[in-house]
């Protein structure tokens, strides 16, 4: 099996969205970039998804959690 490296919490980036972008986490590594975008689940989803890689070294997941909701976790 081959694997590598995607990025570790050291490079964590935070962006909290606008009106036309979600919330996101980002992560970097070498020649890699991993954006993880933030979906709020208010039915109890919790589903973490792998979008893909576009362009090369670029890989995109979505994870859909209550805790992604604005203060969905505060009291946790």
């Amino acid at each position: 099996m081959y694997q590598y490296d995607l990025g570790n919490q050291g490079t964590a980036l935070w962006n909290p969205g606008s009106e036309i972008n979600v919330p996101s986490v980002t992560y970097t590594h070498d020649v890699r970039t991993v954006i993880v975008k933030l979906q709020c689940s208010t039915t109890g989803a919790e589903e973490f998804e792998v979008l893909g890689e576009d362009p090369m070294n670029y890989y995109t997941f979505r994870l859909t959690h209550k805790c992604a909701c604005w203060n969905g976790c505060s009291s946790e």
